[in-house]
């Protein structure tokens, strides 16, 4: 087999020379379009088509060269290695033999195909899920290393959570059925659904943890237990509270600051001022300008670290600082650290991470661990209203170790805000709201 390479400003020119190379009977390969010698995007591009036949004597005969007869008669065909050799002398550039690219294929394919595998791993997630595990074994060794202190050296004020017994029986395993299927119809897995079963197990009998009414009673007051919260946003004397949102993008922070604002107006503090470094979206500043604009309170928008510093100093005679952030994906390394340029521990900002209780666990847990660059105050779940399962605010927030301030269930402002109660959170996880 006769391989080569024709250049041409047009693709039927281009065709054109491969059939007068190689008759009509070649085989077209590939065609590309491609530019050269250096000129980049300011050259005119050419065709390129790559072809072929199976006979080079036939390209001999198309191109009219003379074909000598052999001494066995005129039908006897000239080897075929005097053609490619000649045509090899003709255009060395352009021309390539079957074997050579049968050996390029070789070497090139199973490369090739490890970089697809590479891919399909990347793109399916493979490294959050291996982080995943790695975060999950380091609460199980967290929680065994806990059930090693002796009871005279305990702190007082360690978690109550304790692992599960390392195997039950069959009989055991039957009892705890009822609340199993309970944890898992409440969306509540992972360590807190651990922690919950521990709990029925030390407190519930046989007969009880066989009683539906029961075991929503003891799930209702359990979470509660489970559950930590910053309390009630309260201004506190001769200090100003300084509060920044952070989060991924679509999670609601601007309209989250505008309920919080409201919120305490109504309550009655008026020394209230909003900043803004959320300058990549679309009409974000002119949303909380109209926000401050119904409430009667500044809006200030922050371009750098340095204009945030001045602000603050300017503002120094606020009760409560409120600062709206652009939304960042959790994946780019460059915006985070821009965002720790602004709100990192230098700053003294109380950092409260938005997250969208509609997101799945997995992702979650990945969006906690990359906003954990910036020292995080606690955590705002958003969206509750469209939750058909609310357990993931309890499995995140016993897995981070995180108090959970506010909740939101809905757009209206300032009704939709919830102050974070651990028995209202309670309910809201268990249905009994």
């Amino acid at each position: 087999m006769l391989v080569r390479v024709f250049e041409a400003d047009t693709m039927t020119a281009a065709l054109k020379k491969v059939k007068e190379a190689l008759g009509p009977d070649a085989l077209i390969l590939s065609t590309r379009t491609v530019r050269k010698n250096g000129l980049g995007m300011f050259r005119k591009p050419i065709c390129e088509i790559t072809a072929a036949i199976d006979d080079p004597a036939e390209a001999g005969r198309a191109a009219g060269t003379p074909q000598p007869e052999s001494p066995g008669g005129p039908q006897a065909a000239v080897p075929p290695v005097n053609l490619a050799t000649r045509a090899d002398a003709e255009a060395p550039e352009d021309t390539l033999t079957y074997q050579d690219l049968w050996r390029q294929r070789r070497v090139i394919d199973p490369l090739e195909e490890e970089v697809r595998e590479l891919k399909q791993q990347v793109n399916g997630n493979g490294l959050a899920a291996v982080r995943s595990e790695i975060d999950e074994l380091k609460a199980m060794l967290s929680q065994l290393a806990r059930t090693h202190v002796p009871a005279e050296t305990a702190s007082p004020a360690a978690p109550v959570d304790i692992p599960r017994p390392a195997s039950r029986s069959g009989a055991e395993v039957q009892e705890m059925a009822l609340l199993q299927g309970t944890l898992a119809r409440l969306g509540i897995s992972g360590e807190a659904a651990a922690q919950l079963e521990q709990f029925a197990w030390e407190q519930l009998s046989p007969r009880q943890l066989a009683d539906p009414q029961r075991i929503e009673e003891f799930l209702a007051g359990a979470v509660a237990q489970l559950i930590r919260v910053t309390g009630p946003l309260q201004s506190r004397p001769g200090r100003q509270r300084c509060i920044a949102l952070v989060g991924p993008t679509g999670v609601g922070k601007t309209t989250t600051i505008a309920k919080i604002a409201a919120g305490q107006r109504m309550a009655g503090l008026q020394r209230i001022a909003l900043l803004t470094i959320d300058t990549y979206r679309i009409a974000a500043v002119e949303q909380l300008k109209v926000y401050g604009e119904i409430m009667g309170l500044p809006v200030e928008v922050i371009l750098n670290p340095e204009q945030l510093q001045q602000a603050l100093l300017r503002h120094a005679d606020k009760d409560l600082i409120l600062i709206d952030t652009a939304g960042r994906s959790p994946r780019d390394e460059a915006s985070l650290a821009e965002l720790e340029l602004f709100l990192g521990p230098e700053r003294g900002t109380e950092n409260c991470l938005v997250l969208s209780a509609t997101t799945r666990d997995l992702e979650l847990r990945e969006t906690v661990r990359r906003f954990g660059r910036l020292p995080l105050h606690s955590l705002i779940f958003t969206k509750l209203d469209e939750c058909e399962q609310c357990g993931t605010l309890l499995n995140i927030a016993v897995q981070q170790r995180l108090p959970l301030s506010f909740l939101t269930n809905g757009q209206r402002v300032p009704e939709d805000l919830l102050v974070a109660e651990p028995g209202a959170i309670a309910q809201f996880i268990t249905g009994a709201q």
